[in-house]
């Protein structure tokens, strides 16, 4: 359960000591004198200012820069953290901010103001804005998002001081944006916490009704997992093993897309079993198999081929104690941290730096917030081509590349061949001739085959289901077309 810093509403050297010790647990190091000096200047900077709960204003960004410690983030942007607000709701000037705090710090309030600045605008023009500038700060530096995450994650969590209709408006904003982002970049726990507060919000019936029949059924489930934590333990005491519950929106999201119902899910409560490295993960796999016996097709190896947020493990579901389904994933500790912590890990190792992985596919961004983008319909794209569950296939010399669920043979082609997509003449999966339009599915290995000149067709468009692929195949038809009429 989070403890709230702000309970006494008094923030002095203590508080300062005690947001520091996190920094140092957490990352290993802190600037002390750049937290302090934050933390005293954006306290006074919000001075006389309150929020709608009656809260000292302050208490806001300090349980954002809270957060940011708590997920082991270091001095710059925990310092950043404390001082988001102050371009927007003080007199501070960005020179201001520069002279007292350096470049760096300065640079990360102002990429989270850009963003809190469109909030003056229209709702509707607001929301194309804001998604837009939103999802391209995470191009241009991944700290920025990770800011904007833990202000919301604190907004999410005081959501019930404002009246209904604004926390069902920013709860559903959450759940269509923030949660999606927030998984992208691998941050697991922290958008499994925005999941179940938004979704309380947004649908407080739905979630009620779920939460209630979902009480016995993980009652029954943790006693289960624990039963074979006890029995795994007498034969791998060196292993660390936690469970972990499924949110309750991420099973309803299960339920809608799978169609199952309450009780056939078998992963309200997952075991997670820890090991020292690599191919002890593999050998614990098969010591946990010669105990409890697997379901047949429910062991996926995300170590051999990581998830471009960076989840590794290997996942298998068996017939646990009961005779009843247990899922378990194990990874070592390091993958455990980073599979919770995403591009936190990254960013707190290696400052600005993310996995070549996790650039590729924020580099899509660019192409989507450039001149091609679309003036309608801007967040149904988002929806279909960024924020939706992906699916990892291959190329035949063994490339992973992320894509979109729904996305076709077509748009692998644009996806992994783009130079050469326009002259794609054949598709093979998994060996086998299919048509352009087949939908792909993850683990499938695909082979693409061109030639010499592009093949384009106006039937192409319905053959791509992604944006991308769209706009490049229209950009094309629509040159040809220029270049006759030249003629």
């Amino acid at each position: 359960m989070h403890e709230s810093f702000c309970k006494t509403g008094k923030f002095s050297k203590k508080s300062v000591n005690r947001l520091v010790r996190i920094v140092e647990k957490n990352y290993g190091k802190a600037n002390r004198k750049l937290i302090e000096k934050a933390f005293f200047f954006s306290r006074e900077a919000h001075k006389g200012q309150f929020r709608k709960s009656g809260e000292v204003y302050f208490c806001h960004p300090l349980e954002t820069a809270v957060t940011l410690a708590n997920f082991g983030l270091g001095s710059t942007i925990v310092s950043a953290g404390l001082l988001h607000d102050v371009l927007e709701d003080t007199d501070t000037s960005s020179a201001t901010l520069k002279k007292m705090f350096g470049k760096e710090v300065a640079s990360l309030v102002e990429g989270v103001t850009k963003l809190d600045l469109l909030a003056s605008e229209s709702r509707k023009q607001h929301n194309l804005k804001n998604l837009q500038n939103l999802l391209l700060a995470t191009t241009r530096d991944p700290r920025v998002i990770l800011i904007k995450l833990a202000d919301k994650l604190h907004n999410l969590r005081t959501l019930y001081h404002l009246p209904e209709k604004a926390q069902k408006r920013i709860a559903s904003e959450t759940l269509l944006i923030y949660v999606p982002l927030a998984h992208k970049v691998g941050i697991r726990s922290l958008a499994v916490e925005l999941e179940d507060l938004a979704f309380s919000h947004a649908h407080p019936e739905t979630f009620e009704s779920l939460e209630r029949q979902l009480k016995p059924l993980r009652v029954e489930k943790d006693r289960e997992v624990n039963l074979a934590i006890a029995i795994l333990k007498k034969k791998h005491p060196k292993a660390d093993m936690y469970k972990q519950r499924r949110s309750v929106y991420s099973i309803f999201t299960k339920m809608e897309n799978t169609g199952k119902i309450l009780d056939e899910m078998n992963d309200t409560v997952i075991l997670n079993v820890l090991v020292s490295d690599r191919p002890a993960c593999y050998k614990a796999l098969g010591a946990i198999h010669s105990i409890f016996p697997p379901l047949p097709n429910k062991v996926k190896d995300f170590i051999a081929a990581p998830k471009p947020s960076l989840y590794r493990v290997l996942q298998t579901t068996v017939f646990g104690p009961k005779k009843k389904p247990v899922k378990i994933r194990i990874a070592t500790r390091e993958m455990d941290a980073i599979n919770r912590r995403g591009a936190i890990a990254y960013t707190a190792i290696s400052g600005r730096k993310m996995s070549k992985h996790m650039q590729q596919s924020l580099s899509k961004l660019g192409f989507l917030l450039g001149n091609s983008a679309p003036k309608k319909g801007f967040i149904k794209v988002l929806k279909l081509d960024f924020l939706t569950e992906p699916i990892y296939v291959f190329t035949c010399k063994g490339k992973l590349v992320e894509m979109p669920k729904g996305s076709t043979g077509l748009d692998f082609a644009f996806a992994s061949e783009k130079n050469w997509a326009l002259h794609l003449f054949r598709v093979k999966v998994n060996g086998k001739k299919v048509s352009f339009d087949k939908r792909l599915d993850s683990g499938q290995v695909v082979e693409l085959f061109f030639s010499k000149t592009p093949g384009v067709k106006r039937a192409w468009l319905k053959k791509a289901n992604n944006f991308v692929s769209k706009a490049a195949i229209r950009q094309f038809l629509k040159s040809k077309k220029c270049g006759h009429a030249k003629h």
